[in-house]
């Protein structure tokens, strides 16, 4: 994995507002991997001072489509269609997560991704496993696809 500038590294944050939100950070992007890191504190807490766990599944689904989209076919976006995560140990508040991940299978329409999260300690708190679909790209003209309703 390569460092990348930091425009580069905010960019899939800024389009989206969740994401920069929540304060993840993209850390390194290469070819087939990527690694987020977030600094945990109390806006990611739920009940009992542990990070949510919505919070971690995103974390490793947003690692896994990153390292995903670096192999995404031209013309298309990649969008999670099945996400498995396995909660090893509570993120506490003030620990930094960093998550790795990388693709493990990327055909014509489907991309499969493993991610590993850890304290910068190297403590284990969860791990994810995804597929993700390649979906086309509508000629539209705009960044947004078209809502259908049904």
């Amino acid at each position: 994995m390569t460092a990348i500038d930091e425009a580069e590294r905010r960019k899939p944050f800024e389009e989206s507002p969740f994401l920069a939100m929540i304060g993840a950070e993209l850390i390194e992007r290469g070819e087939g991997s990527a690694t987020l890191a977030l600094n945990i504190s109390e806006m990611h807490l739920r009940t009992r001072g542990i990070a949510h766990g919505g919070v971690i599944a995103t974390l490793l689904d947003t690692a896994m489509g990153v390292a995903v989209s670096t192999q995404t076919p031209d013309g298309c976006f990649a969008v999670t269609c099945q996400l498995n995560v396995h909660f090893v140990r509570p993120g506490w508040n003030g620990e930094r997560l960093l998550i790795s991940a990388e693709v493990t299978h990327s055909g014509a329409t489907t991309a499969v991704a493993r991610a590993d999260m850890k304290t910068d300690d190297g403590l284990r708190v969860a791990m994810g496993s995804g597929t993700f679909s390649f979906v086309r790209i509508p000629d539209s003209g705009g960044d947004m696809l078209e809502r259908k309703l049904g």
